[in-house]
Order: structure tokens, then C-alpha cells, then sequence
């Protein structure tokens, strides 16, 4: 059978052969691995969502649906990220605040909330106002449904 015609049987399908899949998935493996050893990208699998992009563009351009190339893409990078025994981190972990080393202070000249300058003496908001709404801001994010993380995250845009 020609490679065009697989492809086209796939598209049809909506899922990748097994022998393609699992041929992506090592080049995807190898290239986190090479990102990742030369320093390129923090955590192993930092390429996540450029790579899953990447591979849902190519299977739609394919003529795939978005839909079945988004759930292909999702399983072949998921399974790339097994070969390399990738750990996702936790929220917190993922966190600005998680990669500075305990103790060092940041030095701010802006509250992080509203971005107006610092009063002397404050180093991260300017007032008891901000500080409460970032800590509920951040309970939400946390501990909120998807529909309260959604409202939460696009509230200003």
C-alpha cells in the first residue's frame, strides 16, 4: 500500500497506525531527551505543547478533523513522555515563586497584583487590599472547577 494511501486510511480512521505511532513517539522521546541534555529546556517535558501542536498542524493539514488530530497528537506525546519517564510537576512546582531558592528575596519595585509602585517598606503588594485578592485569586486557581479556573484566568481579557 502506498504512504499516501495510509495516510488517508488514517485520516479516515482518526488514529495513526501502530507501527507510525510508535516511530513518532521515539523521535519524540529523543528529541525531549537531546532539548533537555543540551540545556534548551528546564524539565523533560517541556516541549509538550510545541510538539502536540506541531503533530495536530501536520495530521490536520493530512486532512484529518481537529478533534481526532488533537486526541492522536495527545496519545503520541503522552506516550513519548513515558519513554523518558517524565514526571509532570505539581501546580506549586510549576510556580515562579518555586524555581528561586529559599531565602533569596526578589527584589520588586511593583505590587504583583495591580502593578502600581510599591510604598516604601512593602516588598510584594502594595496594600492588605491586593494581598487578599492575590491569595483568593490563587485559592481559586488551586482548588476551584474548571469553570472557576476559566472565569479566574480570563477575568481581564
Amino acid at each position: 500500500m502506498a504512504k499516501a494511501e495510509t495516510k488517508a486510511r488514517e485520516a479516515e480512521r482518526g488514529r495513526l497506525a501502530k507501527q507510525r505511532a510508535d516511530a513518532l513517539e521515539e523521535r519524540l522521546a529523543n528529541a525531549m531527551r537531546a532539548a533537555f541534555a543540551s540545556g534548551e529546556i528546564a524539565y523533560i517535558g517541556g516541549l509538550e505543547g510545541p510538539l502536540r501542536h506541531g503533530i495536530r498542524a501536520s495530521l490536520c493539514l493530512s486532512g484529518w478533523n481537529w478533534f481526532d488530530a488533537d486526541r492522536a497528537a495527545q496519545a503520541t506525546v503522552e506516550g513519548a513522555l513515558r519513554r523518558v519517564r517524565a514526571v509532570r510537576p505539581s501546580w506549586y512546582e510549576g510556580q515562579p515563586e518555586h524555581t528561586i531558592q529559599a531565602g533569596t528575596l526578589i527584589e520588586r519595585t511593583r505590587c504583583i497584583r495591580c502593578h502600581n509602585p510599591l510604598p516604601e517598606g512593602h516588598h510584594k503588594y502594595c496594600g492588605r487590599l491586593c494581598a487578599n485578592a492575590h491569595f483568593k485569586q490563587m485559592e481559586n486557581l488551586r482548588n476551584g472547577s474548571e469553570e472557576t479556573v476559566v472565569r479566574v484566568v480570563t477575568w481581564n481579557l
